[in-house]
């Protein structure tokens, strides 16, 4: 439910909770926000716990009890990834998105609307839009509305955590019709 809200950097969960345990909620973001890292907290570790959890898409693991040093290091890494590609504020993006497209790069790019304060994701394998995620809205109908924002600014992580494809059609096509939904 905090995650509908909020749109937070990174989530850090335990394996053992009430009314969900981690490998549960692990699974839940990842379907919902793939983008998101997680990094998961222990007592109860085992090699084959570890490796579940790294496989299922974890950004980190750690082992209780830890010192807060290492939870801080977890963090700071994930947080550098998910900006590894860098940070762009004034280049428009749907020049960028095409130069993605043309270049048939892999990432996700992180986009912040300056006018709205909202965060909207894409993602992009080989260079094709796989799928993309505002609020609780995904799929082609949040590439419209990404593509309408105006005032920018954008991180490239490089690398695409989707297997499926969610968006048919071109990419131009659909930045297309984003513009003609903006100029409405």
């Amino acid at each position: 439910e905090a995650l509908e809200r909020t749109q937070p950097e990174v989530v850090i969960s335990d394996v053992r909770m009430p009314g969900m345990d981690g490998f549960s909620l692990l699974e839940k973001i990842k379907q919902r926000h793939p983008e998101l890292p997680v990094i998961i907290m222990t007592a109860y570790s085992t090699p084959l716990s570890k490796k579940t959890l790294v496989e299922s898409g974890a950004a980190g693991y750690i082992e209780k009890p830890f010192i807060l040093k290492d939870l801080a290091e977890k963090i700071i890494s994930a947080l550098k990834k998910q900006s590894e590609g860098g940070t762009l504020q004034s280049v428009p993006l749907e020049m960028f998105i095409q130069l993605i497209e043309m270049e048939q790069k892999t990432c996700t790019i992180r986009v912040t609307s300056k006018t709205y304060g909202q965060l909207g994701v894409l993602f992009f394998k080989d260079g094709e839009l796989m799928d993309a995620r505002v609020g609780d809205q995904q799929g082609v109908s949040a590439a419209y509305r990404i593509f309408g924002w105006e005032k920018v600014s954008f991180s490239i992580q490089d690398e695409c955590p989707l297997k499926k494809k969610r968006i048919d059609g071109s990419l131009q096509a659909i930045l297309f019709e984003a513009m003609r939904m903006k100029d409405e």
